[in-house]
């Protein structure tokens, strides 16, 4: 592992995503405390964000970010980041639309499924302030139960609600259990409401001044050199899959890569990747609240079918 001033902590950081980067660069800021190793088992850095090379004859633009495309004005610190590695996010008119044929929606011109429900549109506008009143209540009470008491019918629930609330929070077909104060903010809070206000008419407002990101893939790789240059170790297509031993004197890993399978010694580690990933990185070296808290994420497949439609005025847009 070469030399190492030994008043450093040996830190390995498991996982290069958003939290992995954030955690390398904080430490980075201490040469003299850390010596930061940085692993990622794919062969870039970004995780569950990256860039998709795009027809740009045909959709306007040469890429599209995966996972996360933009955000809030709210984001300071993402955009402070941003800004420190010379990428700047472009402000973005909030333009989306949902489902396909009888289903299809959006937030730019009335179609028929939102002349379906306009009753219900404005009763929704009215409910949320009640939610909005009672907080507290709604807190602990299922989206899927608090729309129910307020009487929404099944196809608005389904093709209208649920859908504008997975889009922001990305939470699939886990939304209908969220707490309703979740759904209530996001219509209610002027900071970091994604719908708000709600428009009476067509339920998701294109009001809030919203940010796209810059090109992923090129954000993460400035950041990896940022990183590197402050001493900060990056390995990618190098995996950690197993915790041999933990005391507090270290932890002793098996780390494999393409080539070979190793074992490597640290004073501590630091897991930025999925639960289900640490625990089994873990494995019996796991404390029991470790296996506890770890083992209490719940995963589930949801499908995506991401598509564009003609707009009246003859521009493409991309549906979520």
């Amino acid at each position: 592992m070469g030399s190492v001033d030994h008043k450093q902590k040996r830190v390995l950081v498991v996982g290069a995503g958003a939290a992995g980067m954030a955690c390398a660069d904080t430490l980075a800021q201490h040469p003299d405390k850390f010596a930061v190793t940085l692993v990622e088992a794919q062969d870039y850095c970004g995780g569950q964000m990256f860039s998709i090379p795009l027809d740009k004859d045909k959709f306007g633009a040469e890429w599209l970010n995966q996972g996360v495309q933009g955000g809030s004005h709210i984001y300071h610190h993402t955009f402070h980041l941003f800004e420190k590695l010379g990428h700047f996010p472009q402000p973005v008119d909030l333009q989306v639309s949902f489902g396909k044929g009888d289903t299809f929606w959006t937030n730019l011109f009335p179609t028929k499924l939102v002349e379906r429900h306009t009753k219900e549109i404005k009763r929704f506008a009215w409910a949320i302030k009640v939610m909005r009143w009672f907080e507290l209540f709604f807190a602990i009470i299922p989206i899927k139960v608090t729309l129910k008491l307020f009487f929404f019918s099944d196809e608005f629930i389904n093709c209208m609600i649920y859908p504008s609330l997975a889009l922001f929070l990305g939470t699939g077909n886990a939304t209908p259990n969220l707490p309703t104060v979740m759904m209530e903010r996001l219509y209610t809070s002027p900071t970091y409401g994604m719908w708000y206000p709600v428009d009476p008419e067509m339920l998701t407002s294109n009001l809030p001044p919203m940010v796209v990101f810059p090109e992923a893939t090129r954000v993460y790789t400035d950041w990896k050199g940022a990183l590197q240059r402050k001493g900060v170790n990056v390995r990618l297509s190098t995996e950690v899959t197993q915790v041999l031993s933990r005391s507090k004197h270290g932890v002793r890993v098996v780390v494999r890569t393409t080539h070979k399978e190793m074992e490597e010694d640290y004073d501590e580690i630091v897991f930025c990747v999925l639960s289900d990933t640490a625990k089994r990185i873990l494995g019996k070296k796991a404390r029991w609240i470790e296996q506890k808290v770890l083992g209490a994420a719940k995963w589930s497949d949801d499908i995506t079918v991401t598509h564009y439609v003609r707009q009246p005025s003859g521009r493409y847009d991309g549906n979520p």
